[in-house]
């Protein structure tokens, strides 16, 4: 092999090398990361959906504070809080709607008692369809302890309609968004292990 040669190969391997890591840098500003290892989820086939476990050092961009004391969940701690999902979402729905409209706004007196029972009632019905078809909502499942008791936090995603084409990033990275399709199309839940309570997350005090 001539000199020459040897000397276009050591070239070669310096570009390729530097211009991995100038793509790696990149995706990291974006907040992507390549080759986690310790970063993987576990994928769990429910009846009807799909969840992901996501371990306890996948860094999260949501409430950090009050997540900061992760772990990761097992199987069959997934299974139970399946379980009493089946149960409890519809009474954790209403339990939070009941709040927002008797006690978190009785100042508001353009709405008389008649008014927020019918909106009650009006709404309950829609949760008694979401509370049907939530089996077939992907999921994800993020654990952490708070006052010594581990929770789950439950994210219920329905991908009927996927206009952004976020299915793709189901098993890869927890899906965040706000209004629009995000407030239609997701659900944030959490489940205590210990007290065995299923909640809308952050609503653990109704």
């Amino acid at each position: 092999m001539s000199k020459v040669t040897i000397i276009l190969m050591i070239i070669s391997l310096t570009i390729g090398c530097r211009t991995r890591k100038i793509n790696e840098n990149y995706l990291n500003s974006m907040g992507i990361e390549l080759n986690v290892e310790n970063s993987k989820t576990t994928i769990v086939q429910l009846n009807r959906s799909t969840g992901v476990i996501f371990p306890k050092n996948y860094e999260i961009s949501f409430n950090r504070d009050r997540l900061s004391k992760r772990f990761t969940p097992t199987q069959e701690e997934i299974q139970e809080t399946e379980l009493e999902i089946d149960k409890q979402y519809f009474k954790s729905e209403k339990r939070f709607i009941y709040n927002q409209i008797f006690v978190r706004v009785t100042d508001n007196t353009t709405l008389t008692d008649e008014d927020r029972q019918k909106k009650f009632q009006d709404i309950l019905k829609w949760k008694t369809k979401e509370a049907r078809k939530i089996m077939k909502y992907d999921r994800q499942y993020l654990g952490f302890i708070e006052k010594e008791q581990k929770i789950l936090v439950i994210q219920f995603i329905d991908f009927t309609k996927d206009p952004y084409g976020l299915k793709d990033q189901l098993t890869k990275e927890w899906i965040l968004g706000f209004d629009g399709w995000f407030a239609k199309n997701t659900r944030l839940k959490e489940y205590n292990l210990d007290t065995k309570e299923l909640n809308v997350f952050g609503s653990t005090e109704l």
